[in-house]
Order: C-alpha cells, then structure tokens, then sequence
C-alpha cells in the first residue's frame, strides 16, 4: 500500500468495512435478544429453520392428536357414565322382580310393584335413546374413529342396548321370574359394555400420555435449534458494542491520518 497517498485512503476503507460487519453482528445480536429467537430469518440458518419448521408442525399435530385422545376419553366416559345409572334402574328392577315373585303378596301388591318396574324400563330405553356426546348418539353400532397422529386412527364404540324391557312385566309370578331372567342377562350385558369402555378408556390414556411426552421431546429439539441462548448473546453484545467503538474510533483516525497529508502541501 502506497504511504501519504490522497487518492485512496486504504486504512480508512478497512476501518468503514470492518465497522459494517461489526454493526451487522450488533444488530443481529440485539434482535436474537428481543425476539429470542437464534433463527428470525433464513438466512441465519437455513438448515436449521427448515427443521425447526418440521418440528413445530409435529408439535402442533401431536398436540392437536392429544386432545383428540382426551376427546375420545370424554365421549366414552359419557357413555359409561350413562351405563352406571342403566345398572342402578337394572339393578332396582331386578330387585321388583324378586319382590314380586314371592307368593306372600296379593296380586293388588304386584299391580303397584309393576307401576315402579314400568317407570324404570321407561327410563332405560330413555337412557338408551338420549345419551349423546357432541350431537352424536353414544348407543349405536358405528365404530367412532378418533384421529390420534398423523394418518392413524383409533377406533372405539360403546355399541347398542341389546335388551329392551318393555315387553315385560312384574304382574304375575310366572312374569316376574321371567323378566328376573331377562334382567340378569342384561345386567351382564351392560357389564361386559363397560369392561369394553374401560379398556378403550385406558388405550386413549395411554396414547394421550405418549403424545405428550412426544410434545415434550418435539419441543425440547425445537427449541435447541431455533431459541437464542441468552448468555451468548449478551456476551457478543458486550463484545460488538465494544468493536463498534474501537472500529469508530479507528475509522476516525484513519481519516485524521488523511488529512495530515496536506500538512506537507500547505
């Protein structure tokens, strides 16, 4: 490098150019510490956001898979719940049907029995017909399908009432060991239905918990990838803001060093 030249201050033009690396690395240093975020722009990493984009597309899909779990959790639970009191009227009935099957009682007793046992069969069918989740009917025999991750779907049904008691009645004996019978294959009926929610009941469990876990794990890499860490940040902050005055003062120099040429010329 030519020395005293007028043309072209060289010290000057490395001092300008390094002092616009060491602003462009302030800048970015300052906006990783406000947004957070190491990634804000491709640029910064394109590898990293194409992947950190992956991830948090997993993650809202995952968790959007686990409130479908819990979703198909409630919906059997209303249907369990609804079986509960279907054991409870059963349960009652078959206590009518033994009451009236005893020859102790007049035939006016087996009239009043039967005024109870028909208001319960009346609530069993209500039961049956009223219980929905969400405008959709829990008894029927449609497989309900809950979307769990990805492509996979798990299916669930709670299946219909296969008894219906209407047809029976506790005014005789004859009748009421009848319908005694009817009422205890129902109840073993309604049994094996809630052991069957019950199991579909834990598999969502299940699933939920291991999608929350994936949640977990999808978020951790994300944010190993995409988030600032603060403590080097504000140590390169420290160090640009540094540069930056020395650089300044440097280019400042750099043109005091110029102008002292025309000291020679005066």
């Amino acid at each position: 490098m030519a020395a005293g030249s007028i043309l072209n201050n060289i010290s000057a033009i490395n001092a300008s150019r390094t002092l616009g690396v060491t602003q462009s690395g302030l800048e970015k240093t300052i906006q990783r510490l406000t947004t957070g975020a190491r990634i804000n722009k491709a640029s910064d990493d394109a590898a990293g956001l194409a992947i950190s984009n992956r991830l948090g597309a997993d993650i809202r899909v995952s968790a959007q898979a686990r409130r479908n779990a819990y979703d198909g959790i409630a919906y059997l639970q209303v249907g369990d719940g609804a079986l509960e009191e279907v054991t409870a009227l059963l349960t009652r009935a078959a206590e009518l049907t033994q009451q009236a099957a005893t020859g102790t009682i007049s035939a006016s007793n087996r009239e009043a029995i039967n005024l109870e046992f028909k208001v319960i069969t009346d609530a069993i069918n209500n039961v049956a017909a009223n219980a929905t989740f969400n405008a959709t009917t829990i008894f029927v025999t449609d497989k309900l399908e809950v979307a769990v991750a990805g492509y996979e779907k798990i299916a669930i049904t709670i299946g219909t009432m296969t008894f219906n008691l209407s047809g029976h009645d506790v005014k005789t004996v004859s009748g009421a060991d009848t319908a005694a019978k009817y009422i205890d294959q129902a109840l073993q009926s309604v049994s094996m239905q809630r052991a069957s929610i019950g199991s579909s009941q834990q598999s969502l469990n299940t699933l939920a918990n291991t999608l929350g876990i994936q949640v977990e794990n999808f978020t951790a890499a994300s944010s190993q990838i995409k988030d600032a860490n603060i403590a080097d940040e504000v140590i390169s902050l420290t160090k640009f803001q540094i540069l930056t005055q020395s650089g300044t003062s440097a280019l400042g120099q750099s043109n005091q060093a110029a102008q002292s040429i025309l000291g020679l010329i005066r």
